[in-house]
């Protein structure tokens, strides 16, 4: 009878965390996932796939050799390498026009970042939070991930401002940093040799 009262009690809490999740509005969809991919909410995981959806307060997490893509519901384009973790921390997206938020928290691994309609918005508040500091984002293209012993941050379009306890610097388009120290803030911006920008590239490019 015991082991009967572990069971059912086992299962509401499974059903419980199950039905927390399906009341988190969507965020997005899955696009592509090469090796292995979940999103967490508390302690419920669920495997992506292609066109899985995503929920808000979502931990997505990649594994070895792993690559995620995925689509947020402003149009934001989001990848991610191995070993990555990002949750979606905040989403605020009004299709008919008015403030706009973005906030991305990115624990681990990788990450390119093709913003969508919510940086369009007047007043849109769109951020990428990182180990080291946070990418303050404007129509932007930007990768950002550990290389060469630091955090790198390489803008492809757009504009950002890299903040840390430091620190801040302005990128533009073509422009890059690395953050060795956030104490020590950012390097001021700078162009990254192509051997550098491909390494980059190729921690969130797909296997053909």
């Amino acid at each position: 009878m015991k082991g009967l009262t572990h069971l059912v009690i086992a299962g509401a809490l499974l059903l419980a965390s199950a039905t927390a999740a399906a009341e988190q509005p969507t965020a997005g969809q899955v696009d592509r996932v090469q090796g292995s991919a979940t999103a967490s909410q508390a302690q419920n995981a669920r495997s992506l796939a292609a066109e899985s959806a995503l929920l808000f307060k979502d931990l997505l997490q990649t594994g070895a050799q792993a690559r995620l893509a995925a689509t947020l519901v402003d149009g934001t384009a989001l990848t991610l390498g191995e070993d990555a973790r990002l949750l979606i921390d905040e989403l605020l997206y009004d299709p008919s026009g008015g403030q706009g938020k973005l906030l991305l928290n990115v624990v681990a691994g990788a990450f390119l970042f093709v913003g969508g309609k919510i940086e369009e918005a007047a007043g849109a508040d769109v951020a990428i939070r990182t180990p080291v500091g946070t990418i303050g984002i404007r129509g932007t293209t930007v990768w950002g991930g550990p290389i060469d012993g630091g955090y790198g941050v390489l803008v492809l379009d757009g504009e950002v401002t890299v903040s840390t306890t430091g620190g801040d610097v302005i990128l533009n388009a073509g422009q890059a940093t690395m953050i060795f120290d956030p104490a020590r803030g950012p390097f001021p911006g700078y162009g990254w040799a192509q051997e550098k920008i491909d390494r980059a590239v190729e921690t969130i490019s797909f296997a053909e």
